[in-house]
């Protein structure tokens, strides 16, 4: 498909507009191909457009986007049983595959949508802007009393576990943080390849669907995620100076983000650093060689498949 991303990135009346029109647009680039390599193949051009012309969009991202938390405190706001399933690292990659899955078995979706994640784009980024100081706090039940969701009126769980094994008790209210498609990311550390079999093997199968029908039992239900991630094996731009590549290597090693205590000292231009929530955040599809070679997959930086994630939205049974 044809996106004139010159016209709506450049000549954006505003930040919000921008962020606005780039968020539908990755919409249409998911909903235009269930091939992960194609979507990514189609934030390139916006990527690169972003970090190295209109860097200040992505210096105002953390004010000017729809943020998936903002919205799941929106939506967990209203009356009605609910729930939330929030599936740890599940990017745009993902959407075909559970909108898929849900026309296969004759559920039509309430609303879908692209929002966004904190800056910078992890878990625990995510789990700070919900009331929490990490993703485990919800495990059995054991939220705090200020979680953000609900009014903390919910049931709330964390699962690792295969999704035919997750049980849910008859609660009104549930939120739960699913961690299959993040451990597959970082702790078995799979390939590009066998991430996307794994989430298309997964997210069409019956496993995963019959744990939906139980989220949506007498509940509408919401299945978002954190953050997406990165395909860095697939970037188009690799820092190349000596001098950028030393200084990126000792403030960053291998990593998309880390802890500031000040912001870098080092002006590039354009710019490949921001500072934001504590961070300095890696900005664009740049990555540079470290001692082991840096993971093909990865996140906590600032580009379009690590910041958009899915909002799929279902009724209830």
């Amino acid at each position: 498909m044809s996106i004139d991303w010159l016209r709506l990135i450049l000549d954006s009346p505003s930040p919000e507009a921008a962020w606005t029109d780039i968020f539908g647009a990755l919409l249409n680039v998911a909903g235009a191909s269930p091939s992960p390599v194609a979507i990514h193949d189609a934030t390139v051009v916006p990527d690169r457009l972003l970090s190295e012309a209109a860097w200040e969009l992505w210096k105002a991202y953390p004010n000017h986007r729809e943020k998936t938390s903002a919205l799941l405190k929106e939506w967990t706001s209203d009356t009605g049983p609910k729930a939330v399933l929030i599936l740890d690292a599940l990017s745009l990659r993902e959407l075909p595959l559970i909108l898929g899955g849900a026309q296969t078995r004759g559920i039509q979706p309430v609303r879908i949508k692209v929002t966004g994640s904190e800056c910078p784009s992890t878990t625990d980024q995510f789990a700070h802007a919900l009331g929490l100081q990490s993703r485990s706090a919800l495990a059995n039940d054991s939220k705090p009393s200020d979680f953000a969701l609900f009014g903390s009126a919910c049931y709330t769980d964390v699962f690792s576990h295969p999704f035919e094994d997750c049980a849910i008790p008859p609660s009104p209210n549930v939120v739960i943080w699913h961690s299959w498609l993040d451990d597959h990311i970082h702790l078995y550390k799979k390939l590009p390849d066998q991430i996307a079999g794994i989430a298309s093997t997964i997210l069409q199968g019956d496993g995963f669907w019959r744990f939906v029908d139980k989220l949506r039992q007498g509940r509408g239900l919401v299945i978002t995620s954190d953050h997406g991630y990165a395909v860095s094996k697939r970037f188009s731009s690799e820092v190349e100076d000596p001098d950028a590549i030393a200084i990126l290597r000792e403030a960053f090693g291998a990593s998309r983000s880390k802890a500031a205590s000040e912001p870098p000292k080092q002006s590039f231009m354009p710019p490949i650093v921001m500072t934001a929530n504590g961070r300095n955040v890696v900005m664009g599809q740049r990555k540079w060689k470290v001692q082991g070679a840096f993971p093909d997959i990865c996140h906590g930086g600032m580009s379009l498949l690590e910041v958009a994630v899915p909002w799929i939205e279902l009724p209830g049974l």
